[in-house]
């Protein structure tokens, strides 16, 4: 089983139980409905549960409360729902509460969709709205105790399993342009741009969360290693392509001069792929396109190990 997901069950069953408690304890366990599900949306694998997203969370779901509460006194129904959410909606993306959302649209729903609806008053929204945040909060806190995520940690993880990929496949290659061993298999493309996207996707979160998230990001050169991952995507899937097509039309294929470039312990420095015409069942156009795209491939790759060497010295100074 999935550890990531067992960690996700662990802080949702603790949350509830938790919340459950809170509520037993105040004597509010007929609203408990509230607070328990306000958990079920935090407690979420994509939610970072940062201090901004706490902070939207909680203004935006008591703007979507406040805001029913007015709307009920005016329209009913579904009619008055739909303008309860034509407002919240676009008030919370413009206030920039957008984590509130979710709770914000489902208190919307639950305050004007109860029976006797209308009925409410200001002290009944104050106190749902309250049950809410107690959930919010005490989910927020499980999260941040049990288990707090290292995006920083996560990024070097993907990096260094992208730079194995990147080794194996190199070195498979190398076995098979010598005639040691068959072609390797296709690989797919999207197990390296999953684990691309992934790492933009945390930087941006670190981002987003101030100057020393940020600055932190630069001295680890995170903004030039995810360039140098994005310039080498799409050569190092072209490449793949090419040498699989390649070994498809022939069978008995071998490149010596390809196959000790591709080696992961040599060094290319400035020296360009050169293909000698002769011994080769390869058309002009094809030697041009594997000379320059290897070439291109595979200073992109020492520029990544030189920017890794000098990340490891600087650590040890």
């Amino acid at each position: 089983m999935n550890d990531n997901l067992i960690k996700q069950s662990l802080r949702l069953g603790i949350s509830v139980l938790i919340t459950c408690a809170i509520a037993q304890h105040f004597d509010r366990i007929n609203f408990v409905w509230y607070p328990v599900l306000a958990v079920i949306f935090v407690v979420d694998d994509q939610d970072e549960n940062t201090i901004r997203a706490a902070r939207g969370r909680v203004l935006g779901t008591v703007s979507g409360g406040l805001i029913a509460f007015l709307v009920h006194t005016i329209l009913s129904g579904w009619i008055g729902i739909l303008v309860s959410l034509l407002i919240i909606i676009p008030l919370l993306r413009r206030l920039g509460w957008t984590n509130g959302l979710s709770t914000a649209v489902v208190i919307t729903v639950m305050f004007l969709g109860i029976h006797d609806y209308a009925l409410l008053d200001w002290s009944y929204v104050l106190n749902r709205s309250v049950d809410t945040l107690v959930g919010i909060c005490v989910a927020l806190i499980v999260s941040h105790l049990l288990w707090p995520k290292n995006r920083l940690k996560r990024m070097e993880e993907l990096h260094q399993k992208l730079m194995a990929s990147l080794d194996e496949r190199m070195q498979q290659h190398t076995q098979a342009l010598q005639g040691f061993t068959p072609s390797p298999p296709a690989l797919p493309p999207g197990l390296i741009t999953k684990d691309i996207l992934e790492i933009q996707r945390l930087m941006n979160i670190e981002q987003q969360l101030g100057p020393r998230h940020r600055d932190q990001l630069a001295r680890l050169r995170w903004k030039q290693r995810i360039s140098l991952w994005r310039s080498l995507q799409s050569h190092w899937i072209l490449i793949e392509r090419l040498l699989d097509a390649l070994s498809r039309n022939h069978q008995t294929l071998r490149l010596p001069e390809l196959a000790e470039q591709l080696d992961p312990n040599y060094v290319i420095g400035w020296k360009r792929l050169h293909l000698h015409e002769q011994g080769y069942p390869l058309g002009l156009a094809q030697r041009i396109l594997l000379e320059e795209e290897c070439t291109r491939f595979l200073r992109l790759i020492s520029s990544q190990r030189r920017l890794n060497r000098v990340l490891i010295q600087g650590m040890h100074k």
